[in-house]
């Protein structure tokens, strides 16, 4: 089966349009349903896990850099 001339660019071109709507559609359901929600972290962590609330590159440099040593 030989498609007609030109018609592949218009298929790339619909199936790119689509893939936006989708892409578009699929960013504005998870900002209405609180997706991106930056107060996450309060609901995960607790007081009681300390520093493990903030990155391990933003902990203190003697944690990041002392390796736990094991004692038999």
């Amino acid at each position: 089966m030989k498609l007609p001339e030109g018609i592949v660019a218009y298929l790339w071109t619909a199936t790119g349009l689509v893939s936006l709507v989708i892409i578009v559609f699929g960013i504005y359901w998870s900002y209405k349903n609180g997706q991106f929600d930056e107060n996450i972290k309060y609901i995960i962590f607790n007081e009681e896990d300390g520093d493990a609330k903030t990155p391990p590159h933003e902990h203190g440099s003697d944690s990041a850099t002392t390796p736990k040593s094991h004692t038999p």
